[in-house]
């Protein structure tokens, strides 16, 4: 039989040793916790150093080096999108025929005025085919069938003449012979006007109160 002493003993010795076991279970999650480094949720851990060579890192780094989004190229405007060049509208020309002296040796151009190309050379004494008007420019037909304005200064515009003619109709008197020259009086239908010179598609009048100016032949008799 076992001594009541060495019973109580051994007791105590079993009691022991599974409190010691209780209190290392709970301490070792405590332990290892102390032993790593704290991280927070919102780091991201990085990972082991690879074994492979760094790669060189680019100067200007593209959008699927550095991960970022790539921004799509901003859209040209309609209204700005690229177009053929439109042609240059045609000039506004009033219908005019004469047969007008060149005065002084100058240019025919492409158009009435003097920043279009030259076309042809006019020569003093000779004589241009006018076909229209514009405020500036006359339009001729040369020689050679090309169709080019001549300045107005480089012809003998009004040829004089001494007539008297009967108005059929109203009429407007402008300050030079074209119709966006400025309007400076008007005559009417049944008097007679004195012409003093004629120009294309206009004859110059001079009025008893000894005003000058132009008017259309179309109103004419």
């Amino acid at each position: 039989m076992v001594p009541q002493v060495t019973r109580r003993n051994w007791m105590a010795g079993i009691a022991a040793l599974f409190l010691v076991s209780i209190v290392m279970e709970t301490a070792m999650p405590v332990c290892a916790a102390a032993g790593e480094e704290a991280v927070p949720d919102t780091s991201v851990v990085p990972a082991a150093a690879s074994t492979s060579p760094a790669s060189p890192i680019s100067p200007n780094p593209t959008p699927a080096e550095t991960g970022a989004a790539a921004v799509p190229k901003a859209k040209r405007p309609h209204h700005m999108a690229h177009h053929p060049a439109r042609a240059a509208s045609a000039p506004e020309v009033e219908p005019a025929t004469a047969r007008l002296l060149v005065l002084k040796n100058g240019w025919a151009y492409e158009e009435p005025a003097k920043s279009s190309g030259r076309v042809q050379a006019i020569t003093a004494g000779k004589y241009v085919n006018v076909t229209g008007n514009t405020r500036y420019y006359l339009r001729v037909q040369l020689r050679t069938g090309k169709i080019a304005y001549v300045e107005q200064s480089a012809v003998e515009l009004v040829r004089p003449i001494d007539k008297v003619w009967r108005l059929h109709r109203n009429a407007d008197v402008r300050e030079k012979p074209n119709m966006w020259a400025k309007k400076v009086s008007e005559v009417h239908q049944g008097h007679d006007v004195h012409a003093v010179g004629i120009a294309p598609n206009y004859v110059k009048i001079r009025m008893k109160s000894g005003l000058e100016g132009f008017v259309p032949t179309s109103a004419l008799e």
